[in-house]
C-alpha cells in the first residue's frame, strides 16, 4: 500500500530520439499500463493526420514505478520544414491491485486516455504551449542551420531562478497562439543536458526524507533497507548520511550529509524534478524536520542552511512545469556527469577501487545508473539496450524494494550489468550529428591517484567511429563533453598546483588537462585519425558560462575549435556571480602555449639566465615535466628551448558577449542556445527574462573560418 496517493502519469511525457524515421516518446506510470503513442501533422484540434504509431516497451522497477518508451517509425520519412505533434494513449490494467493505491486509477480497463484525457493538455502544469491542442515539435528542413539548446548543473536547493523557465519562455514565444503562427526558423531543433541533472550528492534537507518517502511508496518498503552496510535508512535523521557516504560507500564528497543511494531515492530525485505534483504540499520547518547538530552552534548552523535551502527549493518548485513542458516539446538528449551519482565520481583508481570493494558503494552506484538509464539513458539510444539488459535491470530493481535482502544472484547481476556497460557515449541524429561522450566510465588511469585520461583507449577508438559517422554529413564536428575541454586556464593551472597540497578529491583534478597525455591523444585523434579541422564543443560543469576561440595544432594539423560552456541551470546565488565577474574581468584574453610528448631539452646559459632557466619548469609556466610525459610551455618562453620543435601549439581567445566583450565568465544561472551556420558559431545565452517574459540573451559569436591571430595583428 502506497503512503500516499500517486497521479497515474509520474513524469512525461518527454520527448526523446526524434528523426524522419523514429519518434521516441518517453514517460513513467504508477500502474502497470499498456501505452501507446500517434504522431502526425498538427492540427487546431490534434493530429491533421497520424502518420505514425507505436506501443512502447515498458519495464517495471517496482509495484509504482513503469517506465514506457514507445518508437514510432512512420512508413514514409516524416515531412520537414512543418509543425508535427504527438499524443499518448493509456489504458491501465483491468483488476491490478497497484491502481488501488494511485489517484485517479480507478478507471483500470475503462479503455485508453489521451493526454487531454489526463488532464496534461492546457493549463499551469499542462505540457502544451499557448493554444495547442498537443506537444509539438518541427524536423529541421535540408540546409537549415543547427539551433540546439544545452545546459547542465541543476541543483534544486541551489540558489537563482531555474534557466528551465527561461528555456520554457523562448519555446512559448516561438510556439505561437491565437494572434501568431509557430516561428518555426527560430524554433530550437533539440535540447542537449551535460550533466548533473540531479545531485545525488547534495540533497536539500527539507526534501531528504520526501525522496526515501517517495522512493518507498514507488519501489516497495524494502526500499530503504536495500543498501549493504546501511540498516535502515528511513532511521537516519536529516543531515545525517556523511558517514555512511564517508565511510561505508567510501566515497570523497565533503557535502554528502543527505546523499541518496537506494533506487527509490534516485528515481525520486528525477521525479520531484520533473513533477511538481509529487512535491509535498508544504516543505517541512526546521523543528518539524528535527534539525539538530552536536552543539548549539552547530544546531544554529544547521538550521540557517535548512532555511537557506527550503528558499531555494520553492524557488524550483515554481519552475517544475516549465521544465516537463520543455522536456514534451524538445527532443531531447543526455549524459551524465559527476553528481548524477555522487561528486568526485571515478576520479582515481584508487576512488573505483575503494568503492567497487564496498557493497555500500558498489550498490548506490548501480543504484544511480540504474535510476539514469530508465529516466534518460533508455531515450538517448533504444537499440543499445537489449532484452537482457532490460529485464536484467528490472529484476534487480523489484528484488531491492521487497522488504526481505534481494537474493544474491539478482542483486549481483543487476551491479555488474550497471558497472560494466561501456556503451553510454552515442551519436546525437541532428544535422550535422552531436556526438555525445562518456567521460565518467571509460577513463583510464596512469597511477592510483594521478588525474585520469578521461578516455580511455579502447573509448577513444569508439569515438572515433562515431567523429567519422558525424563528419561524413558535413559541417563542423559538434561534440558534448560534460568537463569542458579548453575552458579558463588560470584554474587549470590552480587544479594542478592545489592537487599537490591538498590531493584530487577536494579540486575537482579531472579536468581535460589534468592529465595532458589524455588531452594530447584526443586532439591527435581528432586532427590526425578522424581528419577534423573544424570543431565545436559543448560543455557545462563548471557553474558558469564560458565562450573561448581555441587553435590547436597536433604536427601541423590545425583544429580551429569553439569551446562554448554553460553552466548552471540552477545552482548560482548574487555572491558567486559577483566573485566570478570579478573573475572573468582579471583573465588575460589570450593564452598561447606550446608542447612537446616529453622534455624538451633547456638551453644551457651562464650568469644570470643559469639561475633563471630553472623557473621554466615552474607550475605558473608550465605543466610539470616528467619523462615520457606530455609538457606545455608559455609560448613566450619557448625560445629557451634547445632544438627541440614543438609537437603541439595551443591558443586560446576568451570571447565575452557583444554588449560586455570583458565579461569572459558569466555567473548568472542560464542555458545556451547554440547556432552553427556553416563555420561560423553564435552562442546565446538565456539568463532570465524581460517584463514581458520574453528571454533575454547575452550573446556572442565565433568565427571558425577566420585565421587565428592574436589581437591587434
Amino acid at each position: 500500500m502506497s503512503p500516499f496517493p500517486l497521479p497515474e502519469v509520474l513524469a512525461g511525457p518527454m520527448l526523446r530520439r526524434t528523426t524522419r524515421d523514429e519518434v521516441c516518446v518517453w514517460l513513467a506510470t504508477s500502474v502497470p499500463a499498456a501505452v501507446a503513442v500517434e504522431v502526425g501533422r498538427a492540427g487546431p484540434s490534434g493530429l491533421d493526420e497520424v502518420l505514425a504509431r507505436a506501443d512502447a516497451v515498458s519495464v517495471t522497477y517496482g509495484p509504482h514505478l513503469h517506465v514506457h518508451l514507445a518508437r514510432a517509425r512512420p512508413a514514409e520519412p516524416l515531412p520537414v520544414g512543418e509543425l508535427l505533434a504527438y499524443d499518448v494513449m493509456l489504458e491501465t490494467v483491468a483488476g491490478d491491485p497497484a491502481a488501488a493505491d494511485t489517484a485517479g486509477a480507478g478507471v483500470g480497463g475503462a479503455g485508453p486516455r489521451r493526454l487531454a484525457d489526463l488532464g496534461l493538455v492546457g493549463g499551469e502544469h499542462g505540457v502544451t504551449y499557448g493554444d495547442a491542442p498537443l506537444p509539438a515539435f518541427a524536423l529541421p528542413s535540408p540546409g537549415d542551420p543547427l539551433r540546439i539548446l544545452h545546459g547542465s548543473c541543476r541543483l534544486l536547493h541551489g540558489a537563482g531562478e531555474d534557466a528551465f523557465g527561461h528555456v520554457d519562455a523562448l519555446l512559448a514565444e516561438v510556439s505561437g497562439g491565437a494572434d501568431s503562427a509557430p516561428d518555426l526558423d527560430r524554433r530550437p531543433q533539440a535540447l542537449l543536458l551535460t550533466g548533473d541533472q540531479i545531485y545525488g550528492d547534495e540533497v536539500g534537507g527539507p526534501i531528504i526524507r520526501h525522496l526515501g518517502e517517495l522512493g518507498r511508496a514507488l519501489l516497495g518498503e524494502g526500499d530503504s533497507r536495500s543498501v549493504p552496510g546501511v540498516d535502515d535508512l528511513a532511521e537516519v535523521p536529516v543531515y545525517g548520511r556523511q558517514a555512511i557516504s564517508s565511510e561505508r560507500a567510501q566515497y570523497t564528497s565533503g557535502n554528502a550529509a543527505n546523499h541518496i543511494f537506494t533506487l527509490g531515492e534516485y528515481a525520486a530525485a528525477y521525479l520531484v524534478a520533473w513533477n511538481a505534483d509529487l512535491w509535498p504540499d508544504r516543505l517541512p520547518t526546521a523543528d518539524e524536520a528535527g534539525v539538530a547538530g552536536a552543539s548549539r552552534w552547530e544546531t544554529t548552523s544547521l538550521r540557517r542552511q535548512y532555511r537557506s535551502e527550503a528558499r531555494g527549493l520553492e524557488t524550483a518548485r515554481t519552475a517544475v512545469p516549465a521544465a516537463r513542458r520543455a522536456l514534451a516539446n524538445l527532443p531531447t538528449y543526455t549524459v551524465f556527469d559527476d553528481h548524477d551519482v555522487t561528486d568526485d565520481w571515478n576520479i582515481t583508481r584508487r576512488w573505483v577501487q575503494r568503492v567497487e570493494g564496498s557493497p555500500t558503494g558498489r550498490r548506490a552506484v548501480a543504484n544511480a545508473l540504474a535510476a539514469f538509464w530508465a529516466f534518460q539513458g533508455w531515450g538517448n539510444q533504444p537499440e543499445a539496450f537489449d532484452q537482457g539488459f532490460r529485464d536484467t535491470l528490472a529484476a534487480g530493481a523489484q528484488a531491492l524494494g521487497d522488504p526481505r535482502p534481494p537474493e544474491g544472484d539478482l542483486a549481483a547481476a543487476y551491479e555488474k550489468a550497471l558497472w560494466g556497460f561501456d556503451r553510454w557515449a552515442y551519436l546525437v541524429p541532428t544535422t550535422p550529428p552531436v556526438v555525445m561522450l562518456d567521460t565518467r566510465t571509460q577513463r583510464r588511469f596512469d597511477s592510483d591517484e594521478g588525474a585520469a585520461r578521461l578516455l580511455s583507449d579502447d573509448e577513444l577508438a569508439r569515438v572515433a567511429v562515431l567523429c567519422r559517422a558525424a563528419v561524413a554529413e558535413g559541417g563542423p564536428l559538434v561534440l558534448v563533453s560534460a568537463v569542458p575541454a579548453f575552458g579558463l586556464e588560470v584554474q587549470e593551472r590552480r587544479q594542478k598546483f592545489l592537487a599537490g597540497k591538498v590531493g584530487p578529491y577536494d579540486i575537482d583534478f579531472e579536468a581535460w588537462h589534468s592529465n595532458l597525455e589524455g588531452l594530447v591523444r584526443f586532439m591527435a585523434m581528432l586532427a590526425e585519425d578522424v581528419g577534423v579541422t573544424r570543431t565545436v564543443i559543448l560543455s557545462g560543469d563548471v557553474h558558469y558560462a564560458l565562450n573561448v576561440d581555441v587553435s590547436f595544432d597536433v604536427n601541423g594539423h590545425e583544429v580551429r575549435l569553439a569551446q562554448l560552456v554553460s553552466s548552471s541551470f540552477k545552482h548560482s546565488g548574487t555572491v558567486a556571480r559577483t566573485l566570478l565577474h570579478m573573475l572573468g574581468r582579471a583573465v588575460r584574453s589570450e593564452q598561447a602555449r606550446v608542447g612537446w610528448d616529453a622534455p624538451p631539452s633547456v638551453e644551457a646559459r651562464a650568469g644570470l639566465a643559469a639561475i633563471v632557466d630553472p623557473l621554466l619548469s615552474r607550475s605558473v609556466n608550465s605543466d610539470e615535466w616528467r619523462d615520457n610525459a606530455p609538457v606545455f610551455l608559455r609560448e613566450a618562453l619557448a625560445d629557451r628551448v634547445d632544438g627541440d620543435e614543438p609537437v603541439y601549439r595551443e591558443r586560446r581567445r576568451y570571447v565575452g558577449p557583444a554588449h560586455r566583450p570583458y565579461w569572459y565568465v558569466i555567473g548568472e544561472n542560464n542555458a545556451g542556445l547554440v547556432t552553427v551556420t556553416g563555420n561560423r558559431v553564435r552562442h546565446q545565452l538565456l539568463i532570465g527574462t524581460d517584463p514581458h517574459g520574453r528571454p533575454r540573451t547575452w550573446e556572442a559569436t565565433i568565427d571558425l573560418d577566420t585565421p587565428w591571430a592574436p589581437e591587434g595583428e
